[in-house]
Order: structure tokens, then C-alpha cells, then sequence
């Protein structure tokens, strides 16, 4: 049977590794944090868009149906 090699590292050495590994980590997440949120943001937008035309056309057939006048252009 053979052995199964092994490696051993300075206790340092992996530290300064592991803060490498966590910093760029780090960044990873942020980057796509960001992301998420300009994606958010844009879906926030469009349901908004959508509110107000809804509202925008609610009122219009209210004031039509209110007064005459507005009625020939409906």
C-alpha cells in the first residue's frame, strides 16, 4: 500500500492566504450586492410606471364620468 502524500504549510503562510481568499471574497459579495440592487431598482421603476398609468387612467374616467365636457375625448 502506498502512502498518500501530504503537504504541510506554515501556520503564516495560510493566514495570509485565508485574508487573500477573504478579501477577495469580500469583493465578490459587494460586486454582487450592487447588482441585485440596480436590478431591484429597475423592477421598483417599471411597477411604478405601471401604478401610475393605472391611477393616471383611473382618474381620467372618474373626471370623464363627472363632468361632460371631458367625455368627447373619451
Amino acid at each position: 500500500m502506498s502512502e498518500i502524500p501530504t503537504v504541510i504549510v506554515p501556520s503564516k503562510e495560510y493566514k495570509e492566504l485565508q485574508e487573500k481568499l477573504d478579501g477577495i471574497e469580500q469583493t465578490v459579495e459587494n460586486t454582487n450586492a450592487e447588482i441585485i440592487q440596480k436590478l431591484g431598482k429597475k423592477a421598483g421603476r417599471d411597477v411604478g410606471i405601471v401604478y401610475g398609468f393605472a391611477i393616471g387612467l383611473v382618474f381620467v374616467m372618474v373626471v370623464g364620468k363627472l363632468l361632460p365636457i371631458f367625455s368627447k375625448f373619451l
